[in-house]
């Protein structure tokens, strides 16, 4: 599920409500996503957040699927900020990149690099020469 931050959750309820009082009619996801120039996905995945706290109700009809303000209170129960959690991931993401980009310039700065393709090819030189020098089975049996 998606965090939503009190501001962020506030501006759907309020899209909501506006496209609500301009159309007469309660908003579909694409309207919203218009409204708040967001993408359609990204604003869907909003609502079904808002939806599963019971901000907002997502109907679903065959010809249409659209949105309502539920309980807007239940706004005031969300964080101010989005939490450490994703700062906290990006920071290890890069403590992981940085770490790779250093052993990769370890391996290649030490030359380490150039003796494992080469003890590769000299055993794929020796696997080749082991088949060649190998005697065919016979077919007949006769040896």
């Amino acid at each position: 599920m998606s965090r939503l931050t009190r501001n962020e959750a506030h501006l759907m309820v309020a899209a909501i409500r506006v496209l609500d009082h301009r159309e007469q009619r309660p908003p579909t996801p694409l309207e919203i996503a218009d409204l708040l120039e967001r993408s359609e996905s990204a604003v869907r995945l909003d609502l079904n957040t808002l939806a599963d706290l019971g901000i907002v109700l997502l109907v679903e009809s065959a010809y249409e699927n659209h949105a309502e303000v539920k309980n807007y209170l239940l706004v005031e129960e969300l964080d101010l900020e989005a939490g450490p959690q994703i700062s906290d991931d990006l920071a290890a993401f890069d403590r992981e990149k940085e770490e790779e980009a250093e052993r990769m310039a370890n391996l290649f700065e030490s030359g380490e690099h150039e003796k494992i393709r080469r003890d590769r090819h000299d055993r794929m030189d020796q696997e080749l020469n082991d088949f060649k020098n190998k005697k065919p089975i016979n077919p007949f049996g006769e040896d």
